[in-house]
């Protein structure tokens, strides 16, 4: 009997896989803390029946099973759409009221609720940035993305630049795949794109990929250079000032403790959860406060034009606070740490966008310079 190869079915990455998290993880985000705002404003209401409780978190199990139904049911890329946007707040529903599954009282307030909320949301952030970074496709991969991208064939929403790019990936298989089946598929594929059976409407609508990408030209063509390099440095310095200040505070109500005027301190102190040793806030506060001096620094190194350093110490601050010291933050100030905690990661994205878009092209600039220079060095000693 004949030895048939069984090809590894090794799992292939969504085409636009990157762009869903996002959708996911942004939905997430906004559940939580839309909610946790209505509930403060309308002093934490409870709808109920009798002896029923209807908590929200079946409404996130509702959500969380509609967005797994419909790229079940439909093959359309909109179905990967909104089972994105569907499970970021099915989860946000859920994970909101995880107090009351990890404690026997069912407890909603439990302070380490806070916490595990925001780890959550670092894990997701994490999963992002892993798909998000680049790395090199295989030929089966490629083509998988091809038929993915037909579906706008089958719905006559094919345009010139996706039909473009189609012909593009598909020369590449033909040119650097060594599998022949697959590099004939790919050739039949490509015949037919660059046939006369092929038309297009004389005027298809804008893909959502082409509203987005003209949403983000459109953007930065606002933050320039020069408007996102002083908007950074405000940002650290406000980073920075707000992180010291509450060490600051922190050492005034000591010393009115101290002369005997403890009232402000037993205040704040009373805002914290049980149980909670005051070493704990002490470390909370020296953290942010060493976060704020590092921020400075990085604000500082901005101004002095040393952006390399300034952007690698931001990019390496902020990102020390959102894991590390914000999982402290959260615990101690609950929910209340929002704000700051959105402000920073709106800070890391400018610092990460400005590396991406103007750092990287001074050093590739300067690489062409070297080089260039290096050959007219080399011409010169051939002549002489």
């Amino acid at each position: 009997m004949q030895k048939t190869s069984i090809r590894k079915k090794s799992p292939v990455r969504q085409l636009l896989a990157e762009r869903y998290l996002l959708i996911s993880l942004i939905s997430f985000a906004a559940t939580v803390l839309i909610i946790r705002l209505f509930l403060e404003l309308t002093n934490y209401p409870r709808v109920e029946f009798g002896s029923l409780h209807i908590a929200h978190v079946i409404w996130g199990g509702l959500v969380l099973f509609a967005a797994a139904l419909l790229p079940i049911m439909y093959a359309n890329r909109w179905a990967l759409f909104w089972s994105a946007l569907l499970s970021g707040i099915g989860f946000g529903l859920f994970m909101d009221e995880i107090g009351k599954f990890i404690t026997q009282t069912n407890d909603y307030f439990y302070p380490p609720a806070a916490p595990l909320i925001y780890a959550s949301f670092l894990l997701t952030v994490l999963i992002y940035t892993q798909f998000r970074r680049p790395r090199p496709s295989t030929t089966r991969e490629d083509l998988y993305h091809i038929f993915s991208m037909m579906e706008e064939l089958l719905d006559e929403d094919l345009d010139e630049g996706e039909k473009s790019y189609l012909i593009q990936r598909l020369t590449q298989i033909i040119n650097t795949s060594t599998d022949t089946t697959l590099v004939r598929l790919a050739q039949s594929l490509l015949n037919f794109l660059q046939s006369d059976l092929l038309t297009n409407p004389a005027l298809p609508p804008k893909s959502a990929i082409y509203q987005w990408e003209q949403l983000v030209t459109k953007v930065e063509k606002i933050f320039t250079r020069e408007r996102l390099y002083y908007l950074l440095i405000i940002g650290l310095f406000w980073h920075g000032l707000i992180s010291i200040l509450g060490l600051f505070n922190l050492t005034w109500l000591s010393i009115q403790t101290i002369h005997g005027r403890p009232e402000r301190f037993m205040e704040i102190i009373q805002t914290l959860p049980p149980d909670i040793p005051l070493e704990w806030l002490i470390v909370k506060t020296a953290g942010q406060a060493a976060i704020g001096i590092f921020s400075i620094a990085a604000g500082l190194l901005l101004i002095l034009r040393r952006e390399k350093a300034a952007i690698r110490i931001g990019i390496l601050v902020l990102t020390t606070s959102l894991t590390v010291v914000n999982l402290l933050v959260f615990y101690l100030d609950q929910f209340s740490a929002s704000i700051n905690a959105i402000f920073e990661f709106a800070l890391l994205l400018g610092l990460i966008n400005f590396r991406r878009r103007f750092l990287v092209e001074m050093i590739v600039s300067g690489v062409i310079e070297k080089t260039n220079e290096f050959k007219q060095d080399e011409e010169q000693l051939l002549l002489s």
